[in-house]
């Protein structure tokens, strides 16, 4: 997959094997959170945190808090709405309702929480998230809410883009669903 353009200085702070590798692993798996990248990478706290830092002043990477959590993407090689949407997929719960609502199209709560194995309170911690950042859209018809992704071109895309980055069985159903 090819990198983003970079400048001499942003080059120059890449030769330093343990930047490259973090680097890799971020344009791999674009919105990884900051814990497991230190686990993946099985790197020391302080030291990932000064490369991270290092590479960001280099404008290399670029981190964003999502939900709590510190995501970090390759600089300029995503758009915002890109970045929110892997980061979305990023958790378990919240990318197996995606992936149920690309499947099966518009859907109730109560069918999302049967068929993903959740509680009905825990998919409507979910769905609003998904709402509130744009990614899932609600429908109202009489008294029932319908819950679909906003954008399911832009979602596969990054499914199929980065399945490797995802070791998940589901999400390799939902890319043959729709291939």
């Amino acid at each position: 997959m090819p990198g983003p353009d970079l400048d001499d200085d942003s080059t120059d702070v890449l030769e330093l094997d343990t930047r490259k590798e973090i680097f890799d692993y971020v344009q791999e798996s674009p919105g990884v959170h900051f814990s497991q990248l230190k686990r993946d990478l099985e790197m020391e706290t302080g030291l990932l945190q000064y490369h991270l830092d290092t590479l960001e002043e280099y404008d290399v990477l670029v981190s964003e808090d999502h939900q709590g959590k510190r995501r970090v993407f390759v600089a300029q090689a995503l758009d915002e709405a890109e970045r929110t949407v892997l980061s979305s997929l990023r958790y378990e719960t919240t990318r197996h309702i995606l992936l149920f609502l690309l499947e099966e199209g518009p859907a109730r709560n109560r069918d999302i929480a049967d068929t993903v194995g959740v509680s009905p309170p825990t998919v409507s911690w979910h769905i609003s998230r998904l709402v509130d950042e744009a990614v899932v859209t609600e429908v109202t018809e009489g008294r029932t809410t319908f819950y679909a992704v906003e954008d399911e071109e832009l979602t596969m895309g990054l499914l199929v883009r980065y399945q490797e980055s995802f070791v998940d069985r589901a999400v390799d159903r939902v890319i043959d669903f729709w291939g």
